[in-house]
């Protein structure tokens, strides 16, 4: 398991460290960016939690898109991608995520917190 940082997730630039520190998760284990983007095309299953922008695929191929040129997460490139959201409802940017929408994307709604228990004790069943 690795945990992939975007550098702006969450409230603040290192907001996602700290709440991950805050949870005994290992320093070792978070990787930034830069480390982990290539791993992802070798990935079975990449979980995402709550993110929008940060793994928006129109960043990265459509120009004319708000955040285009800014750098994601291309968790798009694993083999499946569970996303984690309470809605549908775009990002900081405003804009519909693309990856929600790919034919290897799983949507999986609810509370965070709650709906990662649920699919941890089904996991270890």
């Amino acid at each position: 398991m690795r945990y992939g940082i975007h550098a702006v997730a969450g409230r603040m630039p290192g907001h996602m460290n700290v709440l991950l520190a805050e949870a005994n998760v290992p320093y070792d284990e978070l990787y930034d960016m830069d480390q982990v983007n290539p791993q992802f095309a070798e990935t079975d299953v990449a979980v995402v939690v709550g993110a929008n922008d940060v793994v928006n695929p129109a960043a990265k191929r459509e120009r004319g898109s708000p955040i285009y040129g800014m750098p994601i997460l291309e968790v798009e490139k694993a083999r499946v991608v569970i996303v984690c959201k309470r809605s549908m409802a775009p990002g900081f940017a405003g804009i519909d995520n693309a990856l929600y929408y790919n034919d290897n994307t799983l949507m999986l709604f609810g509370d965070a917190k709650e709906t990662m228990v649920k699919l941890a004790t089904a996991l270890k069943q």
